[in-house]
């Protein structure tokens, strides 16, 4: 008998403004100067429903997990992130999936899209 596995996801929205330098530009690029974006982000989950409640994780419980951090994440710099790095799609998707990693397990996918300039990134793991 095979178990299905599911796929399920919550996403959160979170405001934050960064600035990306270009040091091949001799102004330094457009993105230069400090500018905001409204960021959507989905985290997938993937696997078999247990069977106790019969799903692969209560929705309400990973919302709490992903409280903090939509909390941390929020109205900030992101450029002052720890961790984080240069403030990229790429890289905001891998500061999200570590973050979550440890304490989502089945955590399949995590997606950063800013829904306004029609773009996104998606990060699947190793």
């Amino acid at each position: 008998m095979t178990v299905a596995s599911f796929e399920i996801f919550r996403e959160f929205y979170f405001e934050a403004a960064h600035a990306l330098y270009d040091p091949d530009h001799p102004t330094g690029g457009k993105y230069r100067n400090i500018h905001g974006h409204s960021f959507r982000v989905r985290v997938t989950l993937r696997g078999a429903p247990n069977a106790e409640d019969e799903w692969v994780m209560d929705l309400g419980k990973l919302g709490r997990a992903l409280a903090a951090l939509r909390e941390r994440l929020d109205h900030s710099f992101l450029n002052d992130l720890n961790g984080l790095g240069k403030p990229t799609l790429e890289n905001l998707c891998l500061y999200i999936w570590r973050d979550l990693a440890a304490t989502l397990p089945g955590l399949a996918e995590v997606g950063v899209f800013r829904d306004s300039c029609f773009e996104g990134c998606v990060y699947r793991g190793d």
